[in-house]
């Protein structure tokens, strides 16, 4: 599964470079996602849980540089039922199976990790996803050679199953890995811009006198520029609050999870760690430390134009591009840093914030009498945001968008 680096270098080489292109359609995508996934709540509130406003939202715009409906010549495979299923629940049930086999020492994951349902289930999806993107595979290819010899007028697809096909080495090119490489995408990537869509809008609901200045922001650029990348990069308020929101409920207390091989590692301060020793970076405690939060300030404290702030500040002009969503630092470590940042961070910002913008811009949210931000729930050094968790919801008025 991991020998090979096909969905990075995609990522890198093909995807982030076009990011402006992927916009129409993954809008198009939210706004049919959200028509089938949002109840019906005009002129009237409504109670919604989280993953049905996220998940199938967010799976859907995903699938446009995975599978879209848009950029390539399949146009039901992104809202295709068996796929959307197998992509989601691929992604749980590979978590599900790694929770439960931490619990038992490495040499006994071999015997108890086929007695687990959920072991089992990850093979039916995979199995699907071949049986679906197989035969698209073959097509293309046969397509491509039809019309390489003047057969045929062929237009090639832009989408992310494309372009790693351009570019897979001939050991990375069968259809069932490419089938694979897709899951693995969905894995990285989906379910953490789920959770940070809705850790943002548990925290908007709890702090509601945000909601103006967001909608008042995005507003304004999507009458003047429209839904382009330049607008994205301009929405320096919900960066900033998407930001803050991660930093307050990170999707990992830790980061730069490493094994220490063959040879013994020594640390700056003489800690010699042996080799086999797994070792991280505690990075929810540096952004909780005030020695490294940037800006200052009480770091238990939710102020989420914190790095707004930091990037309009005249004195300090490299701080624009410093503290976006997407940038990593030495003190910021929830993407990774340095070569080992995310790859798809910029694809998953843009996604988070589209999304966003079409909630706040559609709907308006708050919590049920007499409810707060739920608790954050926690598996070991994972944090999720609760599933059970209900808000209120309902249509704005007079919303062109």
């Amino acid at each position: 599964m991991l020998e090979s680096d096909l969905p990075t270098r995609v990522l890198q080489q093909k995807l982030t470079p076009s990011l402006a292109s992927t916009i129409p359609p993954m809008k198009d995508e939210l706004e049919y996602a959200l028509s089938v996934e949002m109840p019906d709540c005009e002129g009237k509130q409504t109670l919604l849980g989280y993953l049905q406003a996220t998940a199938s939202s967010g799976q859907q715009s995903h699938d446009i540089g995975v599978q879209g409906k848009r950029r390539t010549r399949d146009p039901d495979v992104c809202r295709n039922e068996e796929w959307l299923h197998a992509s989601i629940h691929y992604t749980v049930n590979v978590f599900t199976t790694v929770m439960v086999l931490r619990m038992f020492p490495s040499f006994l994951h071999s015997l108890i990790a086929p007695l687990l349902p959920s072991y089992w289930r990850i093979h039916a999806n995979l199995k699907t996803a071949k049986r679906i993107i197989g035969p698209i595979v073959r097509q293309r290819r046969a397509d491509a050679a039809a019309a390489q010899q003047g057969e045929s007028d062929y237009e090639k697809s832009s989408d992310l199953l494309q372009l790693m096909m351009d570019i897979a080495k001939p050991h990375e090119s069968h259809p069932d890995k490419l089938a694979h490489r897709q899951l693995l995408l969905t894995l990285a990537s989906i379910h953490t811009t789920t959770m940070a869509t809705a850790h943002a809008i548990y925290d908007l609901c709890a702090h509601p006198r945000y909601f103006g200045p967001l909608r008042e922001e995005a507003s304004d650029l999507v009458a003047q520029e429209g839904w382009t990348k330049p607008t994205l990069n301009k929405l320096r308020y919900l960066d900033s609050f998407i930001k803050e929101s991660q930093r307050m409920n990170p999707p990992s207390l830790l980061a730069f999870n490493r094994l220490v091989q063959k040879a013994p590692l020594k640390l700056s301060d003489g800690t010699i760690l042996p080799p086999g020793t797994h070792f991280s970076i505690a990075s929810d405690a540096i952004l909780h430390d005030p020695e490294h939060l940037p800006g200052g300030g009480d770091p238990e404290q939710f102020d989420p134009f914190r790095y707004a702030r930091l990037r309009e500040d005249p004195r300090h002009p490299e701080n624009l591009s410093r503290f976006q969503f997407a940038t990593t630092d030495s003190s910021n470590l929830h993407f990774g840093h340095g070569k080992f940042a995310c790859p798809g961070r910029f694809f998953a910002s843009q996604e988070i914030k589209l999304l966003l913008i079409h909630l706040l811009l559609r709907y308006e949210f708050k919590y049920p009498e007499g409810q707060g931000r739920p608790q954050n729930l926690s598996a070991d050094e994972n944090i999720y945001p609760d599933e059970s968790a209900r808000v209120l919801i309902r249509a704005r008025q007079d919303v062109t968008c």
